[in-house]
């Protein structure tokens, strides 16, 4: 706020700032120019439809359209992942990355070795031979989720130390994440939908059973990304953290 022609500084007296804008009755956003009302105005309204978007997903599932529920929720958070992720242009990494880093839920980023095996599978040939070793250490049918560093010191002594930087590279492929990134949210998007949740009966985390996989986890974790991307709106006052993002 300028003072006009010699009239004496209104923050003469020791008033500080925010006091003075109190004293006034002037908050900071009175401080914008007109395109930066408009564009928090539109930011704004973005977060608040998203919010209702989310908040009629359960509804949804309560009334038995579990596929749509579960569907509408797998491609919220990967929309959600990609800005959260941006500029990787990486889907399904992002997908997975941003589910662990801000979902919420901490069991997402530990490594299912039939995760592994399966993910390494289906990569070129290179990677099938990875996914006979890990099937060798890992033989089922029951299985213990683990922190990437346990899982890749299993696999330390009968692997060279290039395959296994290889292997660490690829680690978000074997995580609870990816799971729900293949065999959910692809089938969703990609096919006529997936079945509304996957079970674990064979597996365990730290000798406790691993709960479902299923649309209140997805659900919740969605809420926890919009949360992420509403927060650096917030505090940047641009979209989700960066102009850019929508630009591109």
């Amino acid at each position: 706020m300028k003072a006009m022609g010699n009239s004496p500084s209104p923050f003469s007296g020791g008033q500080c700032p925010r006091a003075l804008f109190l004293l006034l009755g002037v908050t900071k956003r009175d401080n914008m120019d007109e395109n930066e009302r408009v564009k928090a105005h539109f930011i704004n309204s973005f977060h608040s439809n998203a919010d209702e978007r989310l908040a009629f997903l359960p509804r949804l599932f309560s009334d038995r359209y579990l596929e749509e529920a579960m569907a509408l929720c797998l491609s919220y958070i990967d929309s959600f992942s990609q800005w959260l992720q941006w500029p990787s242009d990486k889907s399904g990494q992002n997908f997975v990355k941003a589910v662990v880093s801000f979902g919420g839920d901490s069991s997402m980023g530990l490594v299912h070795p039939l995760q592994a095996v399966r993910a390494f599978n289906q990569m070129k040939s290179f990677w099938k031979g990875i996914a006979t070793l890990i099937e060798c250490i890992f033989t089922g049918p029951n299985y213990e989720l683990l922190e990437h560093s346990e899982f890749l010191s299993q696999l330390a002594p009968r692997m060279s130390k290039a395959d296994l930087s290889n292997v660490e590279q690829e680690l978000w492929r074997t995580t609870m994440a990816a799971i729900a990134y293949f065999r959910l949210r692809n089938p969703s998007i990609h096919s006529f939908g997936a079945g509304p949740d996957i079970s674990f009966s064979n597996t365990t985390h730290q000798g406790d059973s691993v709960p479902v996989l299923d649309f209140n986890r997805l659900f919740n974790i969605a809420l926890n990304l919009h949360s992420e991307l509403r927060r650096r709106s917030d505090t940047t006052g641009q979209w989700f953290g960066n102009d850019e993002i929508i630009d591109t």
